[in-house]
């Protein structure tokens, strides 16, 4: 794969079409599918949730990007995302919630993968291939691309 952050496994790191009324479930998602894949503890995805309460990681475009906290830190065993895509929304603070982006990180503050997303997002021809893909692939190339645009691979 072309960054850091995708690897051979990244398919495995990405849910489409996934179902849920709520944060809470669209988050526990995203940290499954970190934990099921080796990159966190379970401990990790409790962390999550605790900063999503007390800190809201909801960005704009219908995006939120869950991460861990201070205390979970050494549940990381890899740096990585994971990304669910949830087509139907559900509510949250006042906006309508399609795309999240799980992030686990050994820094506190993950900005190199902010900084990617934040990139993809307000270019709007890249910001609708990524919440609006058409498959697994779409999403892998559209970071990737970001990527070689960028001249980081």
């Amino acid at each position: 794969m072309a960054s850091k952050l995708l690897s051979d496994d990244f398919p495995n790191l990405i849910s489409l079409d996934f179902s849920c009324r709520t944060a809470e479930e669209a988050i526990r998602q995203a940290g499954n599918l970190l934990l099921q894949n080796g990159y966190v503890t379970a401990e990790y995805i409790e962390g999550m949730l605790r900063r999503e309460r007390d800190y809201p990681t909801y960005l704009d475009y219908g995006v939120m990007i869950p991460h861990g906290t201070e205390d979970t830190l050494s549940c990381v065993l890899h740096p990585g995302i994971s990304i669910v895509t949830i087509p139907k929304g559900f509510p949250y603070l006042g906006h309508k919630v399609t795309f999240v982006i799980g992030i686990s990180s050994k820094e506190e503050d993950p900005l190199q993968e902010l900084m990617q997303i934040t990139d993809i997002l307000l270019d709007s021809e890249k910001r609708i291939r990524l919440l609006h893909p058409s498959s697994k692939q779409e999403i892998i190339d559209v970071i990737n691309e970001n990527y070689m645009e960028k001249g980081e691979i």
